[in-house]
């Protein structure tokens, strides 16, 4: 196993709402690194089956805090098939008409059924704390068919602009900038992209969202066979909005206890990254031709089917136990280990697996941290987690448990209470 990105949610769990056609992508989500069916595009929202015509997605209106005074909004298909028409009405009934265009390779991801409107365009408030900053909207785009061929494998799905409304009532991009030294000169140079490369973002802060979190399990140990701390193995980047200007500025975290609340997302990242092993998806099985079948222990009448597991890091169930146990007390590894729908057990000295699957709740979107207490050896996170009807309206905010990490005799924090986020257990 290499690197590996997780998006709030892994690039697993992203790969499962794309194919499934369900909120963005990501949960992430969340990306270049997923693939769609062959027979086509994700349906979105309100897409008509053949047995329904139901009313076609004419237009959408909305109140949105500007940066000066609220407005209502009103977005509508533009006059060609790559535009969205936005208009935009202040307080003393005054317009003014906006037209926003895809990026190139790219078209609106409008909904065909005016029943689901609202998913038109994604309102980001702060409702975090009582800080005053003017609301977001978030315009998806969906990759054209040709763009997906000439792409491929390379191919980004679903890509996002922001837009805010400035203090003249002018409806303003954010531009996303970054700096980095792309050359190798030494010098930073700063790049303004034309997109975000996809939809969803935790927002951590007030001001703040996490663009990425990147998971490295490909060596979990020093030189003394000692777990490197979580903190070494989890980068964070995030997206500063700075919205005077307005602009998205990218940087990296700095991964330490006093920066607890970052601290706690690179502990929940790294459980997720561990945990869908044994939640939703197998360690890797290469080949699916060779299986051992053992009757189950409760009944010899039914049998179990399991697959080599081919991973260079795990040889047993040994290994694999030690790698829980670098991330999660003792107790909570040997929980997860044998609660988990997959099953894992050595066979002639080697590794295997029954890919198992526990169910994903599809209602359930983003989870985040909506608080958190820290003592000299505990840290507990409580967390909310975005909640959707069957249609895949946004409902609200659901509890999502709390998440606790602790100090452990090594000196290092382990995972203590966790649950997997999308999980229906």
């Amino acid at each position: 196993m290499t690197k590996r990105t997780v998006k709030a949610f892994s690039a697993f769990v992203t790969a499962v709402l794309l194919l499934c056609g369900c909120r963005g992508t990501d949960k992430g989500q969340e990306a270049a690194d997923t693939s769609l069916p062959s027979e086509g595009l994700p349906m979105q929202a309100g897409e008509p089956s053949a047995e329904t015509s139901p009313e076609p997605f004419s237009g959408y209106s909305f109140e949105l805090r500007g940066a000066a005074e609220n407005y209502l909004i009103t977005v509508k298909p533009g006059e060609y098939p790559d535009e969205i028409a936005v208009t935009v009405e202040n307080n003393r009934y005054e317009t003014r008409d906006f037209v926003i265009t895809a990026p190139t390779g790219y078209t609106p991801s409008f909904p065909y059924d005016q029943s689901f409107a609202s998913s038109a365009v994604k309102i980001i408030k702060n409702d975090i704390d009582d800080t005053y900053i003017p609301d977001i909207m978030q315009f998806n785009f969906d990759i054209t068919r040709e763009e997906l061929d000439k792409s491929g494998d390379n191919a980004v799905y679903s890509v996002s602009r922001m837009y805010t409304v400035d203090r003249d009532g002018e409806l303003r991009e954010i531009n996303v900038v970054s700096t980095e030294d792309s050359d190798g000169d030494g010098e930073a140079e700063e790049t303004v992209h034309d997109y975000i490369d996809r939809t969803q973002l935790y927002h951590s802060e007030p001001d703040k969202f996490i663009y990425e979190i990147t998971v490295d399990d490909s060596d979990l140990y020093d030189e003394n066979g000692d777990p490197r701390p979580i903190e070494r193995r989890v980068k964070i980047k995030t997206l500063k909005f700075e919205y005077n200007v307005p602009r998205m500025v990218s940087g990296y975290e700095e991964i330490t206890e006093d920066n607890t609340l970052y601290f706690g997302y690179a502990c929940w990242a790294a459980a997720n990254s561990a945990a869908q092993y044994f939640t939703m998806t197998a360690f890797n099985i290469s080949d699916w031709e060779y299986y051992v079948e053992m009757p189950r222990p409760e009944d010899s009448s039914a049998s179990d089917y399991y697959f080599k597991i081919d991973d260079s890091r795990f040889d047993t169930v040994k290994d694999l136990k030690r790698y829980l146990k670098s991330i999660f007390t003792p107790q909570t590894a040997e929980r997860i280990f044998t609660a988990a729908p997959q099953r894992y057990t050595d066979i002639n000295g080697e590794l295997y697996g029954i890919a198992g699957d526990g169910g994903y709740d599809f209602t359930l979107g983003t989870l985040t941290f909506s608080d958190f207490n820290v003592t000299e050896d505990r840290m507990v996170f409580r967390s909310r987690q975005e909640k959707f009807d069957e249609t895949g309206n946004f409902t609200g905010y659901t509890d999502g448990g709390n998440f606790v990490i602790e100090r452990c005799e090594d000196g290092l924090w382990r995972v203590s209470e966790y649950r997997y986020p999308y999980s229906l257990n």
